[in-house]
């Protein structure tokens, strides 16, 4: 075994993504008054971002960890826009007059299972309710099936109510991929269905793939880099497999003998981005992927990226309402998620309250470390004087007994602790998870940790 596959399985331990610090886990239950106060105290002059949860999807896919609802009943999906629409009058209430947004997603389960007539009312409600940006970003995630069958109708419809940014779930072209995972969708389709997208005028498109699939290989998921590189997006998410059974449990019905190895599996990343690379995007943070003359890849090199639960984004503000079933907002110091269930969402919204199941008000301490992990994220660097401006505090003496654990990182050649900064090797970028966790209080506390493998 060489001495990078050693590293490899060496590192391939349960460590969290850091879509937010302190992570999910840590969350507990919640004030419903707290997250009022905190709507309403924010400062109206900060841009505030939405997001839409629609949680349904036709049939699930066997890597799905996503939260979603098994639903072929228009009447519940229509229940649920009805509660949605309520939910989103409800928190209007509570924003301050003026507020601007500027960031909106739909994301899911399959936000484009719902018919256009129901996309849009939700559309109109949302501008009606709310101070939207003539600039803002509209973007939705489609599964390229549910718009193929249509010749485009759908997307035209969508592109007429203000969407402009689309992600195309895709995941691998690879037949024998989908046919394992339960997610048959042809090539050809993804291809006609992003032409579509291109000639109606989305001012972006992304595409979201998955490695460590069933029946992946270094061969055919190069295919798969070549094909998508040859479509050029504008954006291109690499996600690992998070395989966690025993929070999905219908993960159990993908064999582990179809599985790639952990050296397998890293081996078919490293590949897919030095493809990527190779065909001119810029290596954002562990997992995306920027055309070079796009706004993320630009804002990526001048050190001014976002990361939140949508992913990196070049927003200002990191305030985001998130509205619908399992939603998660963060405002100012705070996590805040709604109910997991559909009937306690229902049971909250026809009281006409907030369906806040869980979260968490950040500490002091929590927003030191969510800053250097989110500098790390988002820059592969911390600058040590940036910090203690911030905070008022020397970085390396606040952070002694987080820089001894980085030494074994330092010592595999990961990253390296200059006096001016934190400074992550190009080896590193591919263990930027590892990296961060030098800095997760709570990980170092935790012995049972219910995360994914970062490999």
């Amino acid at each position: 075994m060489s001495e990078i596959d050693d590293l490899v399985q060496k590192l391939n331990v349960n460590i969290p993504r850091y879509t937010s610090y302190p992570t999910a886990p840590q969350w507990n239950q919640i004030e419903k008054s707290l997250f009022h106060k905190k709507l309403q105290d924010r400062d109206a002059a900060q841009p505030m971002s939405l997001y839409i949860h629609i949680p349904f999807c036709h049939s699930m896919c066997l890597y799905c960890a996503c939260s979603v609802v098994l639903n072929r009943d228009p009447e519940k999906e229509e229940r649920y826009v009805q509660a949605l629409l309520q939910e989103i009058e409800l928190a209007a209430e509570l924003v301050k007059p003026g507020t601007f947004i500027n960031q909106i997603h739909f994301g899911g389960g399959t936000p484009t299972k719902l018919s256009v007539g129901q996309l849009s009312r939700i559309i109109e409600v949302l501008y009606y309710h709310f101070n939207v940006l003539g600039d803002a970003e509209v973007s939705i995630e489609i599964d390229p099936r549910t718009v193929a069958a249509d010749e485009g109708i759908k997307l035209r419809s969508l592109r007429e109510m203000g969407f402009n940014r689309v992600s195309f779930g895709v995941q691998d072209t690879n037949e024998e991929v989908q046919e394992a995972v339960k997610r048959r969708q042809s090539f050809d389709m993804t291809k006609k269905t992003f032409l579509k997208a291109r000639s109606l005028g989305f001012s972006g498109i992304n595409i979201d793939l998955i490695y460590g699939l069933p029946c992946q290989t270094v061969d055919t998921f190069t295919t798969t880099v070549e094909q998508i590189n040859s479509l050029k997006p504008d954006r291109i998410a690499l996600f690992s497999y998070a395989k966690v059974p025993h929070i999905k449990p219908h993960q159990k019905a993908i064999p582990d003998s179809l599985l790639p190895s952990t050296v397998d599996k890293f081996a078919i990343y490293k590949r897919a981005r030095e493809g990527f690379i190779q065909g001119g995007y810029t290596a954002i943070g562990m997992d995306h992927f920027a055309a070079e003359k796009d706004p993320l890849a630009e804002r990526f090199h001048s050190k001014t990226l976002l990361r939140n639960f949508q992913g990196y984004t070049l927003y200002s503000g990191e305030d985001m309402l998130g509205l619908g079933l399992t939603s998660i907002s963060f405002m100012t110091d705070g996590y805040f998620q709604n109910r997991k269930e559909l009937d306690g969402y229902y049971s909250s919204i026809d009281c006409r309250e907030v369906p806040l199941e869980r979260g968490l008000i950040l500490t002091d301490e929590d927003h030191k470390r969510r800053y250097v992990i989110n500098r790390l994220m988002c820059d592969f660097s911390v600058n040590k004087s940036d910090f203690k401006d911030k905070f008022d505090r020397d970085f390396d003496d606040h952070f002694e007994g987080c820089l001894n654990a980085l030494n074994e990182h330092i010592a595999d050649g990961l990253v390296e602790n200059r006096d001016e900064a934190i400074i992550v090797t190009k080896k590193g970028e591919m263990f930027i998870r590892n990296i961060a966790s030098c800095f997760d209080e709570y990980l170092q506390k935790t012995a049972n940790r219910p995360y994914s493998k970062a490999i």
